[in-house]
């Protein structure tokens, strides 16, 4: 990502990853907060920690579908509030790009690092907001979800690329089984031995 020095708030907002970041942020609070709450509203059963965490995972959803699928069609809703004025450009609806050739290996750079990083959160925000996940259960939801978007993605215009998907999945791989690795090592650990360590 190029910072030049006489850079714009134009350009800082809608060419760079800080400016994706603070277009989807407020779109993905807001529904997240108007999701949980319909969800929650009547529900005196589920630990307030549980709820907590659910709201985040969503939030992270959200937001990953803002950038990952919706990144144009956000570009014009702002360009459109902050500017009241057309962007110039379509949203090409069903014009996107197919790329079935593996070669993430011999072109990694900060994409490709980012497509894995951006799935890491998933395979501990998802296990932390539900009651008793497995680690199949956690890959299995993580993986459908990389299919979903990156099927998406053409009809908005951008590209479905396999790299995407192995590099999104390995993401939610390593996160995964670092939750379930961490979570089954405190099971194990018998409560007086912690409780001692504590005090």
């Amino acid at each position: 990502m190029y910072f030049p020095k006489d850079m714009t708030f134009q350009y800082f907002f809608f060419d760079t990853y800080i400016g994706y970041f603070l277009q989807a942020l407020p779109i993905s609070l807001l529904l997240s907060i108007i999701y949980a709450f319909i969800k929650f509203r009547n529900d005196k059963t589920t630990h307030t920690s549980k709820k907590i965490f659910f709201y985040i995972f969503i939030c992270y959803i959200i937001g990953l579908i803002c950038l990952v699928v919706g990144l144009d069609l956000m570009n014009v809703i702002w360009y459109r509030l902050i500017y009241h004025r057309d962007p110039g450009h379509s949203l090409g609806l069903f014009n996107g790009d197919f790329n079935f050739t593996l070669n993430f290996i011999n072109n990694i750079g900060e994409e490709t690092i980012g497509n894995f990083l951006m799935f890491l959160p998933f395979g501990i925000l998802y296990p932390l907001s539900q009651k008793e996940p497995t680690w199949k259960n956690i890959l299995l939801k993580g993986i459908m979800f990389v299919l979903i978007i990156e099927i998406m993605q053409p009809i908005f215009g951008r590209a479905f690329d396999v790299n995407d998907i192995i590099l999104n999945s390995l993401g939610i791989l390593v996160s995964a089984t670092i939750f379930i690795g961490i979570k089954n090592i405190i099971k194990k650990i018998p409560l007086n031995n912690l409780s001692n360590k504590i005090e």
